[in-house]
């Protein structure tokens, strides 16, 4: 199977080598998709995403803000955390499973794995106005696709953009079903690892499909179809099988956590490793999409790497975590605000010299991953909080996200 594209270049610095997948799951990632089944390569590092964008201006109206979910009691020594009035996951699946839609587009030309030919995968409605998203490697390069309700209507879709570099692809329905309810969108910031998630999807094309698991691990790495890499993606053991792709990842709420995109497999079924591209990140897109005509990506312009046990001792700081700035962007907004990057070369083992980013928005860091994922869940012109440490003292800086320059992590081609 060929490669959907090149690594993409690496604008961060490497994330420790705990958060990276093993060679033999890079190997095996695979879009979940049935129809036109293409292997992913291996994951990249950390860095910032990128990528070919194809749209057409629609409704400008933004996707629905996020639900809030209910307080509720937490159970010490009852069966169910969270107690009586908890919704059951067959609650959730009931209300749920309506809105998810299953999307095909005809491919003529392409062997396909579903018996009538093209591809098949998943999708879900996020408001009345009849927009849906789904996975742009559902979508390839089409102008429309067959969306499925669960009552049967099927009706076509007009695709109003797709954005390669984090999988997404957003569709409009004109003819709803008049009692299909949206799915209400969440929040993946706050996510743990351990939190309970439901799937649902059209697995193999069998509709509807609902798999149970738990957010097994976050803060990894998918590469996305065009080569680069999407950052903070979720991983759940919930099956998640070719036609899942562009379902819903869904919490205890029935709240959109996500969007299922890949499974890492030797057999090229789910072997409980799924990765699903976080709402925080797809939403700003989504929106750019919609409003602009254009996919847009918040962009700080930093070259970051984390502050270690080790690196704090050799600057004297203590148990001072952070990510230290080792490079910045001369037309980013980084540099236009005044962060400092080190003065030393990029590849020492101690940078020196610059700032440390130690908090993104009050909230403290350790990573560029938790740069990264405050940077990605925000739009162009957003304002982002940040507080280093310089010169031994704390300094706060706020600074206005651009769009990413096109050839950000862009690698140019092998003669």
């Amino acid at each position: 199977m060929p490669p959907y594209g090149p690594s993409g270049s690496n604008p961060f610095s490497p994330e420790p080598p705990r958060r990276r997948l093993p060679a033999w799951i890079a190997a095996g990632l695979l879009p979940a998709i049935v129809g036109g089944v293409v292997a992913l390569g291996g994951a990249a590092l950390t860095g910032n995403l990128g990528g070919d964008t194809t749209v057409v201006a629609g409704d400008p109206s933004p996707l629905p803000a996020s639900v809030a979910s209910p307080p509720r009691p937490v159970a010490t020594d009852g069966p169910a955390a969270g107690g009586a009035d908890a919704p059951t996951i067959q609650g959730v699946v009931a209300e749920s499973a309506p809105a998810v839609v299953k999307v095909t587009v005809a491919r003529e030309a392409e062997a396909a794995i579903d018996v009538q030919g093209g591809r098949l995968g998943s999708g879900f409605l996020v408001d009345r106005r009849g927009r849906v998203l789904t996975n742009a490697h559902v979508i390839d390069d089409a102008d429309t696709a067959t969306v499925t309700f669960d009552d049967g209507t099927e009706t076509e879709a007009r695709v109003l953009g797709t954005d390669e570099s984090t999988d997404l692809a957003v569709l409009l329905v004109a003819d709803l079903p008049s009692d299909v309810a949206p799915l209400p969108l969440g929040r993946s910031a706050d996510l743990v690892v351990g939190d309970p998630v439901i799937a649902i999807g059209n697995p193999f094309g069998l509709e509807r499909t609902a798999t149970t698991g738990i957010v097994s691990a976050l803060k990894r790495i998918i590469t996305a179809p065009n080569g680069f890499e999407i950052q903070n993606v979720i991983q759940t053991d919930a099956a998640i099988n070719t036609g899942n792709s562009g379902g819903p990842l869904l919490d205890r709420d029935g709240r959109v956590l996500g969007i299922n995109s890949q499974i890492a497999t030797e057999s090229g079924g789910s072997n409980g490793i799924g990765f699903a591209v976080p709402i925080d990140t797809i939403r700003p897109v989504a929106d750019a999409i919609i409003a602009r005509g254009r996919a847009e990506h918040a962009w700080l312009g930093v070259t970051g790497r984390s502050v270690t046990p080790a690196i704090a001792e050799a600057l004297g700081i203590g148990d001072v975590r952070g990510v230290a700035v080792i490079e910045v962007d001369e037309r980013g907004p980084a540099r236009a605000s005044g962060l400092k990057a080190a003065t030393t070369p990029l590849d020492t083992d101690v940078p020196r010299g610059g700032d440390l980013i130690v908090a993104v928005d009050g909230r403290p860091v350790e990573d560029m991953a938790d740069v990264s994922r405050a940077v990605s869940s925000r739009a162009v012109g957003d304002t982002l909080p940040l507080t280093v440490l310089r010169d031994g003292r704390r300094v706060d800086l706020r600074i206005v996200l651009a769009d990413r320059p096109g050839d950000v992590g862009v690698i140019s081609p092998v003669p």
